[in-house]
């Protein structure tokens, strides 16, 4: 279900929403109306509108043809999916031109360059995704978008390496930036200063796409399950027979499921989480091998009583 918010909006759409109240006039042959309004989401969440003022196109104009095509290149570059000319500017041919040949939209409104930057900003409040950045790690796991998580110094790089070297899919490590995609969806994707590294104790940062190749990277993955990992603490009982459920783990309104390991020397933590994961999709198929033995063992009690 969508929850509102529409990054997927092209500039079609933008158009037909902001013509009135932006009082908008479509330039030129009407170029770039397919083009994401933003194109750079989940990393950025700025549209990718750029307005020229009165002042800057005059400037513009007294420009020598040279430092004109430069201009023409920064301003109608690829991810640009408007160009928005304010006080009634009247462009030139070559303006014109630049727009439907990198295929962006060209429009002009007679508002001042400050009216119409509040009127975007006012309009598109609502379209604005819904993202935040929160420690933890992001795989696929057989399929499963999985955020580890745990105390400092636990193993959760160590685990997250020996996974990828499994050939399980790297999305994040340490902080991941999640978000509510154009379905409802909460997904997770790595924030772009960190993008493709890990931390490892002793090694330092490393580069996980130039050690195992492109094939073992993934942008971004839907979020299933919330995986924790809990230093072993002696004395403490534990949930042996898998029966209790931890409370649901909450990001952007959504509660996601969740299991917690306890971790101790010598335990294969990697192994564990793959067959968290295992017993995870069973359950949502109704199959829980915790309470199947509970079962068995209550009517083998009742048949020994009759």
């Amino acid at each position: 279900m969508n929850n509102g918010k529409n990054f997927s909006l092209i500039v079609q759409e933008f158009f037909n929403k902001g013509k009135n109240e932006l009082k908008l006039n479509w330039e030129a042959i009407q170029s770039g109306k397919r083009k994401k309004l933003f194109p750079e989401f989940p990393y950025k969440v700025k549209p990718a509108v750029h307005i020229v003022g009165k002042d800057d196109y005059i400037k513009y104009q007294e420009f020598p043809e040279r430092r004109k095509q430069s201009y023409l290149k920064r301003i109608f570059r690829e991810k640009t999916a408007v160009v928005l000319g304010t006080n009634g500017i009247v462009f030139s041919d070559e303006f014109k031109a630049a727009a439907v040949e990198n295929d962006v939209a060209l429009f002009v409104t007679p508002l001042s360059k400050i009216e119409c930057s509040k009127k975007i900003k006012r309009m598109l409040a609502g379209f604005l995704p819904d993202q935040v950045i929160l420690s933890g790690g992001l795989l696929e796991i057989f399929g499963l978008g999985i955020i580890i998580i745990g105390d400092s110094g636990v193993g959760k790089s160590e685990s997250t390496l020996e996974l990828i070297s499994r050939g399980h899919k790297f999305i994040s490590d340490d902080v991941t930036l999640f978000y509510i995609n154009e379905n409802g969806v909460l997904c997770g994707a790595a924030p772009e200063a960190s993008k493709n590294h890990m931390e490892i104790r002793g090694l330092g940062i490393i580069n996980i796409k130039e050690i195992f190749t492109d094939s073992i990277i993934k942008e971004k993955a839907k979020v299933n399950l919330v995986i924790k990992l809990k230093r072993w603490e002696e004395g403490k009982q534990y949930d042996r027979l898998g029966l209790k459920f931890p409370k649901k783990y909450e990001i952007l309104g959504k509660k996601l499921p969740q299991i917690i390991i306890p971790v101790a020397p010598g335990r294969n933590i990697a192994l564990l989480i793959e067959v968290a994961c295992r017993v995870h999709t069973l359950r949502k198929k109704g199959i829980n091998a915790s309470l199947d033995m509970v079962n068995r063992v209550n009517h083998l009690i009742w048949k020994q009583r009759k």
